[in-house]
């Protein structure tokens, strides 16, 4: 009974056991799988149901972190705006609804506002004058440059930065000065207000003391009822007719000024007006006056100019705004930045003037250049401390100690860097990038643009993996799961560089027999690339049934059909056979992959008796002991043909040789339009439309006139060129069309062949490509890189002469 108990009491707690594990088990599987997933030094892409890319998350080509959104629909159509005049300017208001949508996109990001001159007119970077961010519609004010009727339409962004179609044109009529001037108000009103004065009195009666509110004229100049405020048209005074401080913060009712009617900065950009073209930076530029003024800005749009002229060193400062700062606050100031050939002066600059409570200057926070190159636009960026005691940097644009020229600012930035200044582990998050600090303060992780990024992983306070400024990296282990390239060339290259060994062999252990009438012996057949070079041989055993004549021994190739006696001939020995006993024979060719052809080739070995006694015949074949074989070797990459005959008499010419010759390229650069050089890039290679600023883009690339020299006479075998890819429109790469040119020098204007070969290419990716069919050797003296579209696959830029991993030209020729 005992026994029983102690059965059934373990039969329940197995029974319990089973009850927990199921338990334990649907909690696992309704459990996310996710919770504990991350992603290491990569990034996770995203596809649609149909297998396309749409975006990815985690670290991307170009070192930065985030998501990024590919292939995406465009936005549909927004519904018209609505339009309210105001001085100057328009109200543009939109409802958050679509023409031809009812709700709006998840991928929206903003709407751009474009003010055209006509109707029909075509919405691109030169008319776009604002965005409204709010996804349910918003309200921005926009300055035109006339009081001419103006059209604005409305165009949608997604995330991925396609836009969508324009909405309807609406036209709409700044408002203008039309009212009295203020100062003969103001003596009309004292006039009034003087009893004493013959007639004023009927006046005022005839006007009505109903006709003025209180306060509504200030400055001590007018009383309660002197002047009615309905004789007051809505701006109808200038900002230059009123005093400074003429106007009292009690003065000004509730709602009387709207946040698109203040200069302040926008988004996270302290700069009020950071491009310069609305009204705020041009009464900034009025009230400041000589030596600044507005003038063309980078490219488009409108910048801020500073006439250098001193007769001694000067410091030209303008302030572009003020903003409260916490001690030890830190910034990044940047800006676009033109000189002119007579420049001179210590810097260009961007700073902040750090100020104390009582208005002392604490120091400067600079951003600046002591050399720039006149005639291009460049930007200055740089990061900036507030020192201890600071409450308000006024941000400036400065010339020092100037004494000549002039120069001019555009797309200014102040935005705040979130971190601590110093002391230990720490992170720091500005529009550059992310900095990632260890425990002893130093910088473990760099991920900016503009300035050497690198990495550093430990684990357990050991560096365990790290990839310098330089892009050198070293890993504890490395595994690969595409392909592997070292300057840019694949490491199938390099492990090919060579003899790769037997790539098919056959063994013969029993004889076949043969007489005076050819006939086959053994066949093999393996797959030739033209770019190789291959040695086929034959080693066995001949034995003639009686002595006397020779063997002949045939190499037939079939191709890739079956192969016979009458298949082609490629190579034919003898043998003399002066005894009837066994000796060995060898048949060996060496030819090219380019002369065979590329494919599978059927080897054919045949052999017969002739010259011999009438009768004989001969056994070849291999044995246990004296095995014989066939085998097909490659014996390297393909080299040309460069001997020649000669009679040892001294007096023929030289034989042709063969040589491998690198050139980098000596001079680059980029055309907008496919027209005129663009100085703005530089050496820069940029390639495909991005904006209708430069247009469908091009490259030329140009190398040595010793290029002319070696080629000149030379049979071109192989032509490769060197590219470094550093951007492209989308994040997983794109499409570069190359062209060969025959410019010795860096023309003024586009031209380049119309052959052209397509490359694709990931971002930040160097690497060598194959262009023997588009160079020749009597005319190319360079590469173009010319897609001719608006596809933005094509969109992309190249490192150019002068610059880390400039482009390169391999010419392998005979001469």
């Amino acid at each position: 009974m005992a026994n029983f108990l102690d059965l059934q009491t373990d039969a329940q707690r197995f029974a319990q056991v089973l009850a927990d594990l199921d338990k334990r088990l649907q909690d696992l599987e309704r459990t996310s799988q996710a919770g504990y997933r991350s992603i290491d030094g990569g990034a996770l892409d995203i596809y649609d149901a149909e297998g396309n890319l749409r975006g990815s998350v985690g670290v991307q080509e170009d070192g930065s972190v985030g998501v990024v959104v590919v292939n995406s629909e465009p936005p549909p159509t927004p519904t018209a705006p609505t339009l309210e005049p105001v001085l100057a300017g328009l109200v543009v208001t939109w409802d958050g609804q679509w023409d031809d949508s009812y709700d709006t996109p998840a991928d929206y990001e903003r709407m751009q506002v474009h003010v055209g001159l006509a109707p029909d007119f075509t919405p691109d970077q030169t008319t776009l004058s604002a965005t409204i961010s709010n996804r349910a519609g918003g309200s921005v004010t926009v300055a035109t440059a006339t009081y001419d009727t103006a059209h604005v339409r409305l165009v949608a962004v997604n995330t991925a930065g396609i836009t969508g179609p324009p909405s309807e044109a609406v036209a709409g009529t700044p408002k203008q000065v039309d009212g009295p001037d203020l100062s003969a108000l103001l003596d009309l009103a004292v006039w009034l207000k003087d009893e004493s004065v013959p007639g004023s009195k009927l006046v005022k009666e005839t006007i009505g003391a109903d006709l003025l509110a209180a306060n509504s004229v200030v400055a001590g100049k007018v009383d309660a009822a002197a002047i009615g405020a309905r004789e007051l048209k809505a701006q109808s005074v200038t900002a230059g007719k009123i005093a400074a401080g003429a106007v009292e913060t009690p003065h000004i009712s509730v709602g009387a000024v709207r946040p698109d009617q203040i200069a302040v900065g926008q988004g996270t950009n302290l700069v009020p007006d950071p491009s310069f073209e609305t009204a705020a930076t041009a009464n900034t530029i009025a009230a400041q006056g000589a030596p600044w003024a507005l003038a063309p800005g980078n490219r488009t749009g409108v910048g801020i100019l500073c006439d250098c002229t001193a007769d001694v060193p000067a410091y030209f400062t303008l302030p572009l705004a003020t903003v409260p700062v916490l001690p030890g606050a830190q910034f990044w100031l940047g800006s676009d930045v033109l000189v002119s050939d007579d420049f001179a002066a210590q810097a260009v600059k961007i700073l902040a003037r750090w100020e104390s409570v009582t208005g002392d200057v604490l120091g400067y926070g600079v951003v600046e250049t002591t050399a720039p190159e006149p005639g291009r636009w460049q930007r200055i960026t740089g990061q900036v401390a507030a020192p201890q005691g600071t409450v308000q940097a006024v941000l400036c644009l400065e010339a020092s100690a100037a004494t000549r020229g002039w120069a001019v600012w555009d797309n200014a930035e102040a935005t705040t860097i979130f971190g601590r200044v110093s002391g230990g582990a720490r992170a720091e998050v500005g529009p550059q990038g992310v900095r990632l600090f260890d425990d002893a303060g130093d910088e473990a992780v760099s991920l900016v643009t503009g300035q050497p990024q690198f990495l550093t992983l430990r684990s357990g306070g050991t560096a365990v993996a790290t990839i310098d400024d330089q892009g050198n990296a070293s890993f504890s282990d490395v595994n690969v799961a595409g392909g592997l390239t070292v300057g840019g060339e694949p490491i199938s290259t390099f492990l090919g560089a060579g003899p790769r060994g037997l790539v098919a062999i056959d063994y013969q252990s029993s004889s076949v027999t043969g007489g005076t009438s050819e006939i086959g012996f053994v066949e093999l057949g393996f797959e030739a690339e033209t770019d190789r070079m291959y040695r086929v041989v034959l080693d066995a055993l001949a034995n003639p049934s009686a002595a006397g004549g020779q063997i002949q021994l045939r190499l037939r190739d079939g191709g890739s059909g079956k192969p016979t006696i009458t298949s082609s001939q490629l190579q034919l020995v003898a043998y003399p056979m002066p005894y009837a006993n066994p000796q060995r024979v060898r048949l060996e060719h060496v030819t090219t992959g380019k002369n065979l052809g590329a494919g599978l080739h059927r080897l054919l070995i045949t052999f017969r008796c002739v010259n011999g006694p009438s009768g004989q015949t001969v056994n070849l074949y291999g044995s246990s002991s004296g095995v014989g074989f066939l085998y097909v070797e490659d014996v390297g990459p393909y080299v040309p043909e460069t001997g020649g005959y000669n009679n040892g008499g001294g007096t023929e010419p030289d034989p042709v040789r063969k040589y491998t010759k690198t050139y980098t390229a000596s001079w680059s650069g980029s055309y907008a339009n496919r027209s005129g050089y663009n100085s703005y890039y530089g050496a820069k290679c940029m390639q495909g439309y991005y904006s209708s600023t430069n247009g469908v883009q091009s490259s030329l690339i140009g190398f040595p006139s010793a290029l002319a020299t070696d080629l000149s006479g030379a049979t071109i075998q192989k032509a490769e060129i060197y590219l470094y890819a550093d951007h492209w429109y989308y994040a997983a790469g794109g499409s570069a069309v190359i062209k060969a040119h025959s410019h010795t020098s860096r023309p003024a204007k586009f031209s380049s062949d119309s052959e052209s070969k397509t490359i694709s290419w990931r971002r930040n990716e160097g690497k060598w490509v194959d262009i023997t069919s588009v160079f020749d050797s009597t005319k190319w003296r360079g590469i173009a890189l010319d897609p001719n579209t608006t596809n933005r696959t094509y969109y992309g830029s190249f490192r150019g002469a002068g610059q880390t991993y400039p482009p390169k030209l391999r010419v392998t020729y005979t001469k």
